[in-house]
C-alpha cells in the first residue's frame, strides 16, 4: 500500500493513464446539491486566496502506471471529470476564443483524453461503469443540451451554466481546480485487501456531529492565541448554555433563515449562513451565537430567567417537551431583550403557547407538524404594521384563524377530550402534567411533581363482585368506557392500600383525610357510578379551561384569508383546498391547481436526480403513473420533455405520489413546502 497526498491534477495527468470504475460500484449518484457544494468550495478558493482544499480520499488498485481501478472515491473523480469537460466545452463554444483559451483547453484535454492512443476505446481516460458510460462518453461528442436523463449529463449542464455565468473566469476555475488535494491510497494486488480498506475508511471511528464541525469551522484556522481566547470567551459558554449544541444550531438557523433545516444539513447551511450574513467574521458569529445561546438556555432551563413568572412558564413548557416553538421563542425573547415587549406581555404569550400546545396534545394526541408554523409565526406577526403595540392581540388573531391540523382546539373540543379521552394512557409526562396542574389550581398546598404520589383509579382497573354490584347491570360498559378517563382518576399517597377496595373504604382510608385538592369532593359522595364520573370530569374540565384558556382577540383584518403551509410528510386531508405556492430550497413558484404542483415538483425531483427518477419507470409501484410514452397514461402530464406522469388525480393523491417519489429517490419530503387555502 502506498499513501500520499497530492493535487488531483497530478493523479490525473500522464499520457497513458486510465481510470476504471468497476461494474460492482454503484451508479454515479451525485446530484446538483453535491455539485453546488463543490462549486462553492472552488469559488471560496479564489475569493479567500486559499492555498489548497482537501477534496477527499481516492483508493485505487494500480496496474503499473497505466490503469487504475477505483475502489473508493469514484463519485468525486467522476464529478471532477465532468467539471473539466464542461469547462472545455465552454471554451470550445466561445465566439472569441483567445490564444490563452486555446492553451487552457489543451491543458484540460490532457487530463481527459489520451490523444496518443491508437485504440478508440482507450482514448477517454475515465471509464464509468456500464450504466453511466454511454452518458459520460456523449459529453465528448455531441451532448444534447436539452437532455437531462442522467445525473452525469445533468451535472454537466449545471457546471456549464455556472461557468457561463462567469462567477469564476475559466482561468480562475482552472486555478482553483489545481488547488484541490486528495489523499491517494494505491493498493497492491494480492497483498492488500481492498474491502477491508474500504470498510476502515467508511465505517471506523465516531462521526463528527454538526456541533463539532461548526466549532472546527469557526476556530480551526485562527492563530493559536486567538483560537484559545475565542474558545474560552465564547465557545465554552455556548456549549454550557445549550448542552446539545447541534440542536441549538438547528433552531438558531431555523429562526434566522425562517426555513426548516434538516439535522443532516445543519453544518452546510451554517457555513453558507456564516458567509452570507457575517462574511466569515469569526468573532461576530460567536457573539451572535453566545447572545442567542443565553436565550436558548432559558428555554431549555439550563439557565434561570431573571423574571420568576417567565421562568415558571418556561419550566412548564419544558416539562411538556414542546420544543417546536424554540425558533419562535428565540425571536420573542430577542424582542423582549430589546424592550419591544414587556415581561408582562411575554408571560401572557407563554401562557397562550402552553394552552395551544396542551390542547393539541389532549385533542389531537400530537403536536407534530407544527414546526414550520412556529418557524414562520414571528414573520406572520410582523407583517402587521402595528405589531409592536398589538403583539399579543395579533398573535391571538393568527392562532384563532389557523385551521385543520394547525387549529387552536376550542373549549368544546377540549372539554369533550377531558371527559371522554383515556387520559391515563397519555404519555406519562403529559398525564402527570394534567393531574398536577389540576391539583394546584387555586390550591394553597402546591405540589411540584407526583414522584411521591401515585395515580389512583377510583373505580379500579379490575372489578370485584362488590364493584360490579354497585355499578349496576351495565357495569361492563361503564367500566370499559370510563376506567381510564379523567373523571375516574385522582392522586394518592396510599395506592397499595386502596387497590381494588370498594368506594366507601377508599373514602375512609384516604379521600376523607386527604390534603390533595383532587380528593376534596370525593369524601361526601354516597356511591361511585357513571353519573358521578361524568359530573366530576365536567367540573375538572371547567378548571382546565381556566388553566389552559382559549385566546381572545379584538384584532381584525378585512379579507383575511390565511394560507397555510404544509410539506410532503403531512397527513392532512386536502379535500376542498387549492394550492397557491410551491417552495423548494427557498425557490418559490406560484401555482393555481394541484396539477401545477404535481408538474412543478416532478420537474424539480427529476432535475435533482434524473438517473434515479427514470429508474422509477421500471418499478412496478410507479409503472402505472410514470412513462415516456404519453399513450400509456389516461391523462398524461408532461413535466420535462417526453416525460409524463398521470395527471388524473386529486389533492391527497398528489401529495401521496410526490411523497413516494421522494422516498424512492432519497430526497427529503419535508423539504418540499406548499401553501394552500381551504374553501370557506
Amino acid at each position: 500500500m502506498k499513501v500520499q497526498q497530492l493535487p488531483i491534477y497530478q493523479f490525473l495527468e500522464g499520457s497513458r493513464k486510465s481510470f476504471i470504475i468497476p461494474v460492482y460500484q454503484r451508479d454515479y449518484a451525485w446530484t446538483k446539491t453535491n455539485c453546488q457544494k463543490l462549486w462553492n468550495d472552488l469559488v471560496d478558493l479564489r475569493n479567500n486566496k486559499r492555498i489548497d482544499h482537501f477534496l477527499g480520499t481516492l483508493v485505487t488498485i494500480g496496474s503499473g502506471f497505466e490503469e487504475y481501478t477505483i475502489i473508493d472515491g469514484q463519485q468525486r473523480l467522476t464529478t471532477i471529470s465532468i467539471l473539466l469537460i464542461a469547462l472545455r466545452m465552454y471554451l470550445k463554444d466561445k465566439n472569441d476564443t483567445s490564444p490563452e483559451d486555446k492553451l487552457l483547453s489543451e491543458q484540460i484535454c490532457d487530463f481527459l483524453i489520451n490523444k496518443y492512443s491508437k485504440e478508440e476505446d482507450k482514448r477517454i481516460r475515465l471509464k464509468p461503469n456500464k450504466q453511466d458510460k454511454e452518458h459520460f462518453d456523449s459529453l465528448f461528442t455531441n451532448v444534447d443540451k436539452a437532455n437531462i436523463n442522467s445525473n452525469v449529463v445533468n451535472n454537466f449542464h449545471f457546471f456549464y451554466q455556472q461557468i457561463k455565468e462567469q462567477t469564476l473566469s475559466p482561468q480562475e476555475l482552472f486555478d482553483s481546480f489545481s488547488k484541490l488535494n486528495i489523499v491517494l491510497i494505491d493498493l497492491v494486488r494480492e497483498q492488500d485487501d481492498p474491502q477491508l480498506i474500504f470498510e476502515s475508511l467508511n465505517s471506523t471511528g465516531v462521526n463528527l456531529t454538526a456541533g463539532d464541525l461548526i466549532r472546527n469551522y469557526i476556530l480551526m484556522d485562527l492563530e493559536p492565541a486567538i483560537q484559545e481566547k475565542m474558545y474560552k470567551n465564547y465557545w465554552v459558554k455556548i456549549e454550557k448554555l445549550t448542552i446539545n449544541i447541534a440542536e441549538f444550531m438547528r433552531n438558531y438557523l431555523n429562526f434566522k433563515l425562517k426555513i426548516s433545516i434538516n439535522r443532516d444539513d445543519v453544518y452546510a447551511t451554517f457555513k453558507k449562513f456564516a458567509t452570507d450574513v457575517f462574511n466569515k467574521e469569526k468573532e461576530a458569529i460567536l457573539k451572535d451565537l453566545l447572545y442567542f445561546s443565553e436565550i436558548y438556555g432559558y428555554l431549555t432551563q439550563n439557565k434561570k430567567h431573571s423574571n420568576p413568572s417567565i421562568d415558571s412558564k418556561l419550566e412548564r413548557l419544558n416539562r411538556l417537551e414542546f420544543t417546536v416553538c424554540y425558533p419562535y421563542f428565540l425571536d420573542l425573547f430577542n424582542d423582549a431583550e430589546k424592550n419591544i415587549l414587556s415581561h408582562e406581555v411575554v408571560v401572557k404569550i407563554l401562557s397562550i403557547i402552553e394552552s395551544y400546545a396542551f390542547r393539541k396534545i389532549l385533542v389531537d394526541n400530537t403536536t407534530q407538524g407544527l414546526n414550520k408554523m412556529f418557524i414562520t409565526l414571528s414573520k406572520e406577526i410582523k407583517k402587521e404594521e402595528s405589531w409592536e403595540k398589538q403583539y399579543l392581540n395579533i398573535l391571538n388573531f393568527i392562532l384563532l384563524n389557523k385551521t385543520v391540523s394547525q387549529r387552536f382546539p376550542d373549549d368544546a373540543e377540549f372539554e369533550n377530550a377531558l371527559i371522554h379521552k383515556e387520559v391515563y394512557k397519555l404519555q406519562a409526562k403529559n398525564r402527570n402534567f394534567l393531574l398536577v396542574s389540576l391539583e394546584n389550581f387555586s390550591s394553597a398546598y402546591i405540589i411540584e411533581n407526583i414522584d411521591d404520589l401515585t395515580i389512583e383509579h377510583i373505580m379500579p382497573q379490575k372489578l370485584t363482585p362488590k364493584w360490579k354490584e354497585e355499578l349496576g347491570i351495565n357495569w361492563e360498559n361503564i367500566h370499559k368506557k370510563y376506567k381510564h378517563t379523567l373523571g375516574n382518576l385522582t392522586l394518592t399517597a396510599k395506592n397499595p392500600e386502596l387497590s381494588n377496595d370498594d368506594f366507601k373504604n377508599k373514602q375512609e382510608i384516604d379521600f376523607q383525610n386527604s390534603k390533595l385538592r383532587l380528593n376534596f369532593k370525593l369524601e361526601n359522595i354516597s356511591n361511585w357510578n357513571e353519573e358521578r364520573i361524568v359530573e366530576r370530569a365536567k367540573n375538572l374540565a371547567e378548571n382546565a379551561k381556566e388553566i389552559w384558556k382559549y385566546p381572545e382577540s379584538s384584532y381584525s383584518k378585512e379579507g383575511y384569508d390565511e394560507e397555510q403551509s404544509f410539506d410532503l410528510t403531512s397527513q392532512e386531508d386536502f379535500t376542498g383546498s387549492k394550492p397557491s405556492l410551491l417552495s423548494i430550497n427557498s425557490i418559490e413558484n406560484k401555482i393555481k391547481t394541484w396539477r401545477d404542483l404535481l408538474r412543478s415538483a416532478c420537474k424539480f425531483l427529476h432535475d435533482f436526480s434524473p438517473t434515479e427518477f427514470i429508474k422509477l419507470q421500471e418499478n412496478p409501484k410507479f409503472q402505472s403513473i410514470l412513462s415516456d410514452d404519453r399513450s400509456k397514461l389516461k391523462s398524461p402530464l408532461e413535466f420535462v420533455q417526453h416525460r409524463y406522469i398521470e395527471g388524473h388525480t386529486n389533492a391527497n393523491r398528489v401529495v401521496n405520489v410526490l411523497s413516494r417519489i421522494c422516498e424512492a429517490i432519497n430526497y427529503p419530503p419535508e423539504d418540499i413546502l406548499f401553501f394552500v387555502k381551504y374553501d370557506t
